[in-house]
């Protein structure tokens, strides 16, 4: 099966029961059906239901779930892309950062993920395939042991980690052949990749960073429920996260420094164009000047019923030219 296959049941991407003692259960919930709200987790063992957002049977079925607080079901609705994750009431709710499953490179391809956590039930939904909720959608499927919410919230984040430090590492290999085709002495074009390159961590770097504080914040202020061994589960991914964002910020340098290296060899090669315009000018002026002179149709111009004048002339013009490079030899002007 393609990893980012998306199965969309009615509006309900996957459902699972999370068991810490065995295998997630796979659930399918009619979110048509009027007895859908029976669904509903234990602390032992609670549910993740994710939905796609753009359908409207599953935001109809949020926007009437009465096991989602109020505050949390406009959230999961909202459009706002803006990232936080904050406390409400004895659960927590918010919005992460992620990246579309054919992300790629694409300055376009950033999107959200909502959620509601509480002791027994995990809600999230997104309105574009994201790499992170899919890869554990996947994960679970494959038998990945997942206990508690926090621990799914943990196990999320660190598969964030794993898709921008993907992305980093794509963006840093970009980054490497650039070097070498610059050091090649090929310039021409990559100032305009390594700009779009520039654009692109920088888009990275707001997204990863807004993460990162949001779930910092959120750690600080766990719910009760939550146990000491899961916020440290959590502390770990927050790490992992933080190790990303610092190879992030070491491509971000580096890209900046070949940037400014492009820019000191254009700049070098267009100071020697206009230097050598300069010498070519200098020497040029005297003749210049000389061919005005003779140039002017007026009596008393020497050689001028002289049959070798034309030659005279131009022995004149050779002579200028070579004592004006003699001078500039001699101030070591070149």
């Amino acid at each position: 099966m393609n990893m980012f296959e998306i199965v969309d049941s009615k509006g309900m991407i996957c459902g699972f029961r999370l068991r810490a003692e065995a295998a997630p259960e796979a659930i399918q919930l009619d979110v048509d059906a009027a007895d859908a709200e029976r669904e509903c987790g234990t602390p032992q063992q609670p549910l993740w239901l994710h939905f796609n957002l753009v359908d409207t049977r599953a935001s109809r079925w949020i926007a009437n779930s009465e096991h989602i607080p109020e505050e949390a079901r406009e959230l999961l609705l909202d459009v706002d892309p803006r990232i936080r994750l904050e406390p409400l009431g004895d659960g927590l709710v918010g919005v992460l950062g992620d990246l579309h499953h054919d992300f790629e490179s694409d300055p376009e391809g950033f999107g959200t993920l909502h959620l509601y956590i509480s002791e027994t039930l995990v809600v999230s939904g997104r309105r574009h395939p994201l790499a992170s909720s899919d890869r554990l959608r996947h994960e679970l499927r494959g038998g990945e042991t997942v206990g508690s919410a926090i621990q799914w919230l943990s196990q999320l984040v660190h598969n964030l980690a794993e898709t921008f430090g993907t992305a980093v590492t794509d963006i840093n290999e970009a980054v490497d052949e650039a070097e070498d085709r610059i050091l090649q002495g090929r310039v021409a074009d990559e100032g305009k990749e390594l700009g779009r390159v520039r654009r692109l961590l920088a888009r990275l770097r707001r997204q990863l960073g807004a993460n990162r504080q949001s779930l910092i914040h959120a750690r600080t202020r766990l719910p009760a429920w939550a146990k000491e061994a899961d916020a440290g589960q959590l502390r770990l991914a927050i790490e992992r996260l933080d190790a990303v964002a610092q190879d992030l910020e070491l491509v971000q340098e580096r890209a900046r420094l070949l940037q400014e290296e492009i820019a000191g060899q254009l700049g070098e090669a267009t100071n020697r164009n206009l230097y050598l315009l300069s010498i070519v000018t200098t020497v040029m002026l005297p003749i210049t000047l000389i061919t005005g002179v003779f140039g002017m149709n007026v009596g008393g111009l020497p050689w001028l019923q002289d049959s070798a004048g034309f030659w005279n002339v131009m022995l004149l013009m050779t002579g200028v030219a070579v004592a004006t490079l003699v001078v500039l030899h001699w101030r070591k002007l070149f």
